[in-house]
């Protein structure tokens, strides 16, 4: 005599949906906060990224302007600005240029001015530096039992200056 296959009852395979669902209400929320703080913190690291790159293309570029050039200001922000136009708004973003005295090759501090009437020289540093406010792309604020757990701030200023020598 054969012995049949013991079969499954319906109760049994509710259970587990159940089960599955509750597991699943556990899991999910946690998934949710590691997937946005992994997509915050690559935003971020791509617009720091970016404005590091800003900085240094403007302080090249102000390294082969003429020092006394009248327009000299004006022209290193556009520099800047074209250099972080992919994926940020660039009007958002300040930039400073300052000259920095160097007398025998030692850097003074002592500033200069660049541009037209201006006391920088070929061989002085300029230092170029960029700001730009990131915004919170993914507003996450997770409290719990009146513990703030998780906050990403609304907006975080990212800064880089670059120090270049003008030949």
């Amino acid at each position: 005599m054969s012995n049949p296959k013991p079969r499954r009852s319906r109760r049994h395979s509710r259970r587990g949906r159940g089960q599955a669902l509750v597991e699943f209400a556990f899991v999910f929320p946690i998934f949710i906060i590691v997937l946005t703080s992994i997509l915050y913190l690559g935003f971020l690291l791509y617009s720091k990224m970016t404005i590091i790159n800003a900085a240094r293309e403007g302080a090249r570029y102000s390294i082969v302007l003429e020092p006394k050039d009248a327009t000299f200001t004006t022209k290193v922000v556009n520099q800047v600005r074209g250099a972080a136009t992919v994926g940020l708004d660039a009007s958002k973003i300040t930039t400073a240029t300052t000259g920095v005295a160097v007398v025998n090759g030692v850097i003074t501090g002592t500033s200069c001015t660049w541009g037209s009437g201006g006391t920088c020289k070929a061989g002085d540093a300029v230092s170029v530096s960029v700001t730009y406010p990131f915004g919170n792309p993914i507003p996450l604020h997770l409290q719990l039992l009146g513990n703030v757990i998780i906050d990403f701030p609304s907006t975080i200023n990212l800064t880089s200056t670059v120090l270049m020598i003008h030949e």
